[in-house]
C-alpha cells in the first residue's frame, strides 16, 4: 500500500450536487486537504474500498441510496470503522439526526453552513481520529509486546506458556507426548560485550531463523481438531539468550535427542553478521510431557534445569531432565526453612535507590529495595527469595516489615533535616490477596508518625490483572488515604490504557528492557518507551524510567517528557549512610549542574 504518512489527509465528499461538491471541495483543498468527490452511494463505495478517506462527508438526500444507507454500508468496510462521518442534510428535525448518528455518523451538520466554516470542522475530526489511530497503534504495540519479542518476533514465555497449556490439554486425553527443550546460546555475554549490542542482536535472530528451520516442516500433531491452534512445533524466546522449543507429539527421549542433535548442528555453523563471522553452539535441556510434568510451568523448568545441569558439563552439551537434577528443589527447601527465620533474626535490610526528576536531575524519590544477608550464603540475590516467600506466604509479614521499615527511615530523614523524599515500596499480588494490606500500610503510617503523601506502592502489571478485584478495592483505599501507587515494569505484561483507566494508579514504571532499547539500535528511536509515555500522558499519569545506564538514555527520555528516572547512571541501590552520602556528592556534581543549567536553558 502506498505510504501516505506525509500526505495531506483525504476528505471524501458524497453529494449529488455538483455545485455543493464544487463548492466544498474548494474550501477543503484550500484548507489543505486532498479532495474526492462521488456523486452517489455505490460510487462513494467504491472510491472509498480503492482509497480510504480520513474523513467523509455524506448529503443525506440522494437518489438510490440515501445518506443514512451510504453510512450504514460503509461502517460495515473495516477500514471506515475509526473514520470520522460528517452528515449534510437540509432536515432539520431530530428523527434525522438520531437516524445519521445510529447508522454510525461521527458528526450532523445543516447544509448552508459557511464552506470555509466547515472546512476547520472536519480539521478537528482528522486531528482527532489521528490521534485515536495513534493510540490505538500504541495500544497494540504493547499488546504485542506482551506475547512477542520485539527482536526475534518469536513467542515470549508469556505467549509459550500459553501454547504449551493448550499442547497439554491435546495430548493428555490421547496419550500423546510433547517435547519441550531449553536452548542456550553459550558465550553469548562474550559476543555481545566484546563485538558489541547489534552483533549481539544480530545473533540471536539468525538464531531464531536456524531453530524455525529446524522444525519439522508442515507438521501438525496427528489427530488434532481444527480448534487446536497451537499444535504445531513452536520456537519462542523466553529470553535473553536463552529460545524454547515444544514439539507435540513427540513420544521419546530418542526422538526428541534427533531434533536437538540437529539443531546443535544447525547452530554449529559459523554465524555471518555485520561482516563478521562468529562461531556458535548451543546447549539444550529437554523435559518431556508427560514424564517428565504434568504441567506447562513444570516441564519448562525442568527443561531449564536440565539445561543448566548441562551448561555446568561444559558449552554444546546436550541433558534429557532427571529426577536427580531436582536437587534445586532441595535447596530451595533449606532456603525456605532459613527463610521463615530470616525475618526474627534481623537478616534483611533495605537499600535504596533514587528516582531524579529528568529535568534537572533533583532527586524526588528513593525506591527500597529488599535485601537478606543469610548468616552462611552471604547475599542472596533478590530473584533467589522473594518467589519463594510469595510462594510461602511469608511475603505477607516480610512486606509488613518493610513497610515499617521505609515509613520510619522517611521520619529519620525529616527528624535529621534531611531530604524530603517519597519512600516507594513494593508490594506483591499476595500482599493484596491478603485483604489487610490497607490496614497494614495505614499503622506503618501511624508508627511513623508520616503523612501518606511520604509514601507510595509499586506493584506489576501481573499482581494487577492476576487480582484485579482486589487491587481495585485497595487502591481506591490507598487513593483515599493518599498513599501514591505506580505500575512497575510497566510493557512487560498487557494493560490495555481501557483498561488502566479502571484503576487509579498514579505512575507507570517503563521497563528496564525498554529503555535499554534506546540508542541501541533503531537510529537512537525507542517506539515502545515513546508509546508508554504517550500512554502515560494521556492519562494524566507519571513515567518513571527504570534501568538507565546511560547518557543517551537520560538525554532520550528527558527530551521525550518522562517525568522520572532511576539506574546506575545515577546510582546504585545502596545502604542509608552510603546513599546520603552519594547524595552529598551529588548535590555538587558536574551533571547536576550542567541538567541545572540545560533546563533553565
Amino acid at each position: 500500500m502506498e505510504d501516505r504518512s506525509n500526505a495531506p489527509a483525504t476528505v471524501l465528499i458524497v453529494d449529488d450536487d455538483p455545485g455543493a461538491r464544487l463548492l466544498l471541495g474548494t474550501a477543503l483543498e484550500l484548507a489543505g486537504f486532498r479532495v474526492q468527490t462521488a456523486a452517489d452511494g455505490a460510487s462513494a463505495l467504491a472510491q472509498f474500498h480503492a482509497d480510504p478517506a480520513d474523513c467523509v462527508i455524506v448529503d443525506v438526500v440522494m437518489p438510490g441510496m440515501s445518506g443514512f444507507d451510504v453510512c450504514a454500508a460503509l461502517r460495515e468496510q473495516p477500514d471506515c470503522w475509526h473514520v470520522p462521518i460528517l452528515m449534510q442534510t437540509s432536515l432539520d428535525d431530530i428523527e434525522s439526526v438520531n437516524r445519521a448518528y445510529n447508522a454510525g455518523a461521527t458528526d450532523f451538520s445543516t447544509k448552508g453552513i459557511n464552506p470555509m466554516l466547515l472546512a476547520q470542522r472536519v480539521k478537528f475530526l482528522v486531528r482527532a481520529k489521528q490521534t485515536q489511530d495513534r493510540l490505538r497503534e500504541s495500544e497494540a504495540r504493547v499488546r504485542y509486546l506482551a506475547f512477542y519479542d520485539p527482536l526475534t518476533s518469536l513467542p515470549n514465555r508469556q505467549r509459550l506458556l500459553q501454547i504449551l497449556e493448550q499442547q497439554v490439554l491435546w495430548a493428555l486425553p490421547r496419550q500423546r507426548g510433547i517435547a519441550v527443550m531449553m536452548i542456550d546460546v553459550d558465550n553469548f555475554s562474550r559476543i555481545n560485550d566484546t563485538q558489541g549490542p547489534s552483533v549481539g542482536d544480530g545473533v540471536l535472530k539468525e538464531v531464531a531463523a536456524r531453530l524455525q528451520r529446524c522444525l519439522r516442516e508442515g507438521h501438525r500433531a496427528a489427530g488434532e481438531e481444527d480448534a487446536h491452534r497451537d499444535l504445531s512445533d513452536c520456537v519462542a524466546r523466553p529470553g535473553g539468550d536463552e529460545f524454547a522449543v515444544a514439539l507435540p507429539g513427540i513420544e521419546s527421549t530418542e526422538d526428541a535427542l534427533a531434533v536437538a542433535r540437529r539443531m546443535q548442528a544447525a547452530l554449529a555453523e559459523p554465524c555471518a553478521v555485520a561482516g563478521q563471522e562468529i562461531p556458535l553452539s548451543a546447549t539444550i535441556g529437554i523435559s518431556l510431557f508427560p514424564g517428565d510434568a504434568g504441567n506447562a510451568e513444570a516441564l519448562l523448568k525442568n527443561a531449564d534445569a536440565a539445561m543448566h545441569h548441562a551448561k555446568r558439563a561444559g558449552r554444546g552439551g546436550l541433558e534429557p531432565f532427571k529426577r536427580s537434577i531436582s536437587t534445586r528443589a532441595a535447596r530451595h527447601l533449606s532456603l525456605e526453612a532459613d527463610l521463615c527465620k530470616a525475618l526474627d533474626r534481623g537478616e534483611f535490610a533495605l537499600h535504596y535507590q533514587p528516582r531524579l526528576r529528568l529535568t534537572d536531575l533533583v532527586v524526588e524519590g528513593v525506591e527500597a529495595l529488599l535485601r537478606w544477608r543469610h548468616p552462611q550464603r552471604g547475599w542472596v540475590p533478590p530473584d533467589d527469595f522473594i518467589p519463594l516467600a510469595e510462594q510461602t506466604g511469608l511475603i505477607v509479614d516480610i512486606g509488613d516489615w518493610v513497610l515499617r521499615e521505609a515509613c520510619s527511615q522517611a521520619r529519620r530523614w525529616r527528624e535529621d533535616g534531611g531530604p524530603d523524599w517519597r519512600v516507594a515500596v513494593n508490594v506483591s499480588g499476595v500482599q493484596f490477596r491478603d485483604g489487610t494490606l490497607i490496614s497494614r500500610v495505614t499503622r506503618a503510617l501511624a508508627h511513623a508518625d508520616i503523612g501518606a503523601q511520604a509514601l507510595e506502592l509499586e506493584f506489576t502489571e501481573g499482581t494487577l490483572i492476576e487480582y484485579s478485584s482486589a487491587v481495585s478495592k485497595a487502591l481506591k483505599a490507598l487513593k483515599d488515604l493518599g498513599v501514591a501507587t505506580a505500575l512497575d515494569d510497566f510493557g512487560t505484561g498487557y494493560c490495555s490504557m481501557s483498561y488502566l483507566r479502571h484503576f487509579p494508579v498514579d505512575t507507570l514504571k517503563i521497563d528496564r528492557s525498554f529503555v535499554r532499547d534506546i540508542g541501541a539500535k533503531s537510529a537512537g528511536n525507542a517506539p515502545l518507551v515513546d508509546a508508554i509515555i504517550a500512554m502515560a500522558r494521556s492519562l494524566g499519569l507519571a513515567t518513571v524510567a527504570e534501568g538507565v545506564e546511560t547518557d543517551a538514555q537520560w538525554h532520550y527520555l528527558r527530551m521525550r517528557g518522562a517525568n522520572q528516572a532511576q539506574g546506575y547512571l545515577f546510582c546504585r541501590p545502596q545502604a542509608v549512610a552510603e546513599l546520603e552520602r552519594w547524595h552529598a556528592d551529588w548535590l555538587h556534581s558536574d551533571r547536576l549542574r550542567a541538567a541545572g543549567v540545560a533546563s533553565v536553558a
